[in-house]
């Protein structure tokens, strides 16, 4: 009886053990499906993050190449993971919010603001072939603000690199910007002055060259943002430099300027520029222009325009003679190339000629006052470099909207612009030049381009102004090769030393000059460096005060996020 007692309780024990460890395997099993399905659901949320950065991204994008629209109510975008075994196309879509812009007020800015909601579905590609219930599938949401900033808002604004190493005292006023690094300082016994409580890199900011890592002797002081017209500079009280360099930059240049000088630790992103495809023959600018300008042929809404006599008794699509020109007397010694050049004469286009009694005046053949662009190209160089002279541009007459000059080709702009009024008083209307490169000749410029092939010292410049804001290439700096910085972004081709060169305006690079590629060169043959009297034109800050077609660029902010 005890035998069989015990076989019995054996045999219940043996069971007992087998459904312990059928459990135990069961549990076992189950949470390892469980951790890779949470595995496979941490990757579904990746590729969920990373499709809905790629689609701000690229909405940016499209919003600042005037591809889209700024008011735009949904925008798709599709996402290819290429390097993600299985991954198929993902898609996101941008929805508006709200019926109209907000105005944001920043200082004396005033920023375009509109809330949109990213979305963005992904089902795992590992779970794709599964029943609906059995799929790994993550939905995200991304709210964002979409914010449109002018970019002649900016005193300065660079998609690339930074780098302002002026050679003798320079003080700039207005909002400082670049999508890259800053690199900033002034040579020994100089003092470059930001009088600006905005300067802001999505980079690093640096008191140091570039191009090499000799030590700045300069003085940089910066606006401290307290109100007041108090400046400190980076050097600090024991000799070291407060820049990005500086283990403490984080929270201590918050602390010595207040907010004025902000880099990617503080949260500065990136702002989505126009690219240079704009400004090409086929781009944006050429297809909305009110006249075209092609090599010797000048286009006013559609109708080819052609030469006149003052004593033409029908003017009717004519301009004055000599209004346009082509030459080849200019040599670009930065460049070492003769330039085939379109000059325009802005006084004679504008029809501001005299004609005998009783014959009628030209038509002014300036872009109308609801357009205001002009647009400019050349093609037909051959071994030349092309380029674009605008002559006799004091006065912007009859456009009280002032006047765009875009051009895929280098601009050169000679003697004063934009400096009066129609009735000869000093003013100012919006003006902006968008090119390939621009160079500033004096009113002392030769009108026969001679003594361009001479030793610089044949070429003095006299004091000149020009008021208007400039979209410009650079060259981009390498190690022993300084592009030229902020102070050489308008090129120089006289002897400026101690000759006034006064500028009002805005210093915007985008892209690098794709027919100026020429490296910087101070001295003989080129320039000889002015007195820079630079300063922000702050009309820009008001949407009747900026040129027309003033391209913009759009800051994306994250504002929040949700799992769905």
């Amino acid at each position: 009886m005890r035998k069989g007692q015990a076989l019995i309780i054996s045999y219940l024990l043996v069971a007992a053990f087998a459904a312990l460890s059928g459990a135990l395997m069961f549990n076992a099993v189950n949470e390892k499906n469980i951790s890779y399905r949470n595995k496979l659901a941490q990757e579904a949320f990746y590729l969920a993050e990373g499709a809905t950065e790629n689609a701000i991204s690229q909405f940016a994008t499209a919003m600042a190449n005037y591809q889209i629209a700024t008011d735009v109510a949904s925008y798709n975008v599709t996402t290819n993971y290429t390097t993600f075994t299985g991954a198929t196309a993902i898609a996101s879509t941008v929805t508006r919010r709200g019926t109209s812009d907000t105005d944001q007020v920043e200082g004396s800015t005033t920023i375009k603001v509109r809330n949109y909601i990213v979305e963005t579905t992904v089902t795992h590609p590992a779970t794709a072939s599964l029943p609906a219930e059995q799929k790994v599938t993550v939905t995200l949401k991304q709210s964002i603000s979409r914010r449109i900033i002018y970019t002649f808002q900016h005193g300065v604004f660079y998609d690339g690199d930074l780098e302002v190493l002026p050679g003798a005292n320079m003080t700039f006023l207005g909002w400082i910007h670049s999508n890259s690094d800053i690199y900033i300082g002034s040579e020994s016994g100089k003092t470059l002055t930001v009088d600006s409580t905005y300067l802001h890199s999505s980079g690093n900011i640096y008191n140091k060259r570039k191009d090499s890592n000799n030590a700045i002797a300069g003085s940089v002081s910066i606006k401290v943002d307290d109100g007041g017209s108090n400046f400190l500079t980076m050097k600090l009280a024991d000799n070291s430099i407060l820049d990005s360099s500086n283990p403490n930059w984080t929270a201590d240049s918050q602390t010595r300027w207040l907010g004025t000088v902000q880099s990617s630790v503080h949260g500065v992103t990136k702002l989505a520029p126009p690219s240079v495809a704009s400004i090409q023959p086929d781009g944006y600018y050429a297809d909305n222009a009110d006249v075209v300008i092609t090599n010797g042929t000048i286009v006013k809404g559609g109708v080819t325009l052609s030469e006149g006599t003052v004593n033409d008794t029908d003017k009717t699509n004519k301009y004055p003679p000599g209004t346009i020109a082509t030459t080849t007397t200019f040599y670009n010694n930065r460049e070492g190339k003769y330039v085939t050049m379109t000059v325009i004469d802005m006084n004679n286009l504008a029809g501001n000629v005299t004609v005998p009694e009783g014959k009628p005046p030209f038509p002014n053949n300036l872009p109308s006052d609801t357009n205001n662009l002009m647009y400019m190209t050349r093609n037909d160089a051959g071994a030349n470099q092309p380029g674009v002279k605008i002559i006799n541009g004091s006065k912007i007459y009859g456009r009280t909207n002032g006047v765009t000059i875009v051009s895929n080709d280098p601009v050169y702009l000679k003697g004063n612009f934009n400096t009066q009024l129609d009735n000869g008083t000093a003013g100012r209307k919006p003006a902006g030049i968008i090119c390939d490169s621009v160079n500033l000749l004096s009113n002392n410029w030769s009108s026969t381009d001679a003594n361009s092939t001479g030793n610089v010292s044949t070429r003095v410049a006299t004091e000149t102004t020009y008021n208007c804001a400039f979209i410009a290439g650079v060259k981009t700096t390498t190690t022993g090769n300084y592009n030229g910085g902020l102070e050489n972004y308008p090129r120089l081709h006289e002897t400026w030393s101690g000759i006034n060169l006064r500028i009002t305006g805005s210093f915007v690079s985008l892209w690098n000059s794709t027919i100026a590629t020429g490296s910087w060169v101070y001295g003989n043959p080129q320039y000889t460096a002015p007195t820079r009297i630079w300063t922000y034109d702050s009309n820009f800050n008001t949407d009747s005060g900026r040129p027309r077609y003033t391209p913009f660029v759009i800051e994306a902010r994250r504002v929040a996020w949700w799992k769905e």
